[in-house]
């Protein structure tokens, strides 16, 4: 990497320096535009050391609209795509002038020579010292500090969040303001969750498969153009920084979902290819080309193009993304399709290429928390890699999703698997002895918590014909009480089972849609309702707080140390026991009973490996559809009796103290979750302790 300044418009002292990056140009114009984009003025840059074209301007300041020009050779035949006909977004901006909402238009195509400035957004000059100013966003920099365990993520596109939410103000519906409105602030606390996961916030571009005219649009933002700025839908960098301030100041974490793998660009010539910006700056450096061939983008991703972050220019994209993402108080990155960043020109993993050197850096250097989903769209499933590569990266877990799903629809053969995900799939990270899974039970790929049991894949909506969307099909004709104990299920076992729980927005107020994957959708549809809900609703809802705050009073519920099934010194105890329905422990030969459809376990409480003292646990789980099976109930570890918590198939947790005696049998009925808890005397202090914590924290929020 070089060892130049942050390339883009860097505004000081009353002038602006303009600094882009390019190999393969003849000559660079930087374009500036009046405020009504009427008038253009051209100014030449020179090229320096570091392929770096730049000049210094006085009198040019915030708010300045500009974009670059670059000429050269056109070759797609050698990846060269110089257009001057064609503006070029400052792939270092930190601010668009607009959204990109003229996607198909044909000035857009590389091979023309239309000029596309009537329908490009424009770069704009901003003033850094605005944003990170201490006095404003005291709290930009005072993160909130608790253990990965102990995170419940939220996963939120931030306008279907708040578009319709008439508890706020009209002005921050659908807004980034909408996200850190005291009122959003208030439900977030009630909720229970502490990681407030934005769906991607960079300018976006939709494909050009995707028709204006029948009111589709790229929602979901997963085609950026430009990684640095905010999508003009939901604000600017300082609104950003706003928010970030004040879900700091409510002890919330925030997380934002990262697009590196391709950008909206899509391909490098024919009817999907757009002219933007990486491809007309300084395509050979900024994209894969596929094996040795310039002339064709690498398409691991499915989108045509394969952003090249192992290239000088890259690597110094995705480390001042780092950088800037860090001093905006930004606590955590989620990577989309973190597998495709991994890969080379040929598909091949790299285990010591650009990205994971930067999830390192990220890790070790800025204290950033690492969320990688470890999967290429078509190149392979890299699960267990970064976990190992990299010290406290967590991966995305599709199985958990579809095991749930699968389990909870009456599926043969997965009591295996039930281990392995009540364990937060220790196979991921064994070496760490830690538990690195982001227990994506649902999220914004596949149908929501409901939905899966609701309804059958559809994705027609999308004009995509069916090919895309997740596979995960559960649904049956199930009556309203059989939905709603299987969404009660599938919950539950998600935030109790050892991981970091995410949970989608929405699922926790009964959102449902029949359309799996509807990222092109922008309506009604996917926007969520404030209104009245409905009784059952209303009861997943005040579930999910329960849950939420259950498992962040326990220790033993947030601890991610794998579990060994070795006696805990304390009690002499395994840490954790699995049961059969006769009560007695498993044996190797149990977890290969394909018939089976219901799984137990007991978790000893017992202080061990550094962590306190708390209750004992009993879980039992049934996917069977039809049946209810007596469980004989275990001495807890602690000896003494159990007391129900949380029982599915009665639709809400325990209203008075529910008691069972060791030996005798609890009737787990059909596609439900049960826990029992032993109260542990010595572990009643230190629960009223981390009660005690966590409101003398709610009390400093406020």
């Amino acid at each position: 990497m070089g060892n130049h300044p942050f390339l883009g418009a860097h505004y000081q002292n009353g002038q602006t320096t303009f600094s882009v990056k390019s190999e393969y140009a003849e000559k660079i114009e930087l374009c500036l535009f009046s405020p009504d984009e009427k008038e253009e003025t051209r100014i030449q840059l020179q090229k320096g050391e570091g392929n770096i074209w730049s000049v210094t301007l006085p009198e040019i300041k915030s708010g300045q609209k500009y974009g670059y020009r670059a000429h050269g050779e056109y070759n797609p035949s050698r990846g060269l795509f110089f257009n001057p006909a064609k503006l070029a977004v400052d792939p270092y901006s930190l601010e668009v002038s607009k959204t990109m909402d003229d996607w198909t238009s044909e000035r857009l195509l590389i091979e023309n020579h239309e000029d596309s400035a009537p329908v490009m957004p424009k770069s704009v000059v901003v003033d850094l010292n605005r944003i990170f100013d201490s006095e404003k966003y005291p709290y930009l920099q005072q993160r909130p500090h608790f253990a990965p365990g102990e995170n419940i993520i939220y996963e939120t596109h931030i306008k279907n969040f708040s578009k319709l939410n008439f508890h706020l103000p009209e002005d921050k519906r659908g807004r980034l303001s909408g996200i850190a409105d005291s009122w959003s602030l208030k439900y977030f606390e009630r909720l229970g969750v502490n990681n407030i996961e934005l769906m991607p916030i960079a300018p976006t571009c939709c494909g050009r498969q995707i028709p204006v005219t029948e009111g589709r649009t790229d929602s979901w933002g997963y085609n950026p153009y430009c990684f640095f700025a905010i999508d003009p839908r939901y604000g600017n960098l300082q609104d950003f920084a706003a928010v970030v301030n004040k879900l700091h100041k409510a002890g919330l974490k925030v997380t934002v979902d990262a697009v590196f793998n391709h950008t909206g660009e899509h391909a490098a010539t024919g009817d999907r290819n757009q002219s933007l910006s990486f491809k007309l700056l300084d395509s050979p450096n900024y994209y894969r080309q596929e094996g040795n061939n310039p002339g064709k983008f690498m398409n691991s991703t499915g989108c045509d193009n394969n952003f090249n972050l192992d290239s000088e220019a890259g690597h110094e994209i995705l480390r001042h993304y780092l950088l800037l993402m860090h001093k905006l108080g930004v606590d955590g990155i989620r990577w989309d399709l973190g597998g495709d960043n991994a890969l080379d020109n040929f598909g091949r993993f790299q285990e010591n290429g650009a990205f994971i050197q930067e999830l390192r850096f990220a890790t070790e250097k800025l204290g950033m928390e690492m969320y990688v989903e470890p999967w290429s769209a078509m190149g392979g499933n890299f699960s267990g890699r970064f976990a190992a590569l990299v010290p406290g990266v967590k991966e995305w877990s599709d199985t958990r999703k579809n095991f749930v799903g699968e389990f909870f629809s009456s599926r043969n053969g997965l009591i295996g698997q039930f281990g392995n995900q009540v364990a937060g799939s220790s196979n991921v990270n064994p070496a760490a002895n830690e538990s690195a899974v982001i227990g994506t039970g649902r999220s914004h790929d596949g149908f929501s918590l409901l939905g899966a049991y609701q309804y059958p894949k559809n994705t027609y909506p999308n004009g995509e014909e069916g090919r895309d969307g997740s596979p995960d099909i559960y649904a049956k004709s199930y009556t309203e009480e059989e939905l709603f104990r299987r969404a009660n299920s599938d919950i539950a076992f998600n935030i109790l089972s050892k991981g970091i729980p995410l949970m989608r927005n929405g699922d926790e107020r009964g959102y449902s849609d029949a359309n799996n994957n509807p990222y092109c959708i922008d309506d009604t549809t996917v926007w969520l309702d404030w209104n009245e809900l409905s009784e059952r609703k209303k009861q997943l809802f005040l579930n999910i707080c329960r849950l939420n705050a259950f498992r962040k009073s326990h220790p033993v519920l947030t601890d991610l140390k794998l579990f060994d099934g070795k006696p805990v010194a304390a009690n002499g105890a395994k840490d954790i026991t699995w049961l059969r329905p006769d009560g007695k422990e498993m044996e190797a030969a149990d977890w290969n009973c394909g018939y089976a459809k219901t799984g137990a376990y007991m978790l000893n409480g017992s202080s061990s490996n550094g962590r306190p003292q708390d209750d004992d646990f009993l879980v039992l789980v049934s996917g069977d559809n039809y049946h209810t099976v007596d469980y004989t109930l275990p001495s807890p570890p602690g000896g003494g009796k159990w007391q129900l918590v949380f029982d599915t198939a009665d639709g809400e947790f325990a209203k008075e103290p529910r008691e069972h005696e060791a030996g005798e049998t609890y009737a787990l009925r059909p596609y439900s979750y049960a826990i029992l808890t032993h109260k542990n005397r010595n572990a009643r202090l230190n629960i009223r302790e981390i009660s005690v914590l966590n409101a003398r924290k709610n009390a400093q929020k406020r």
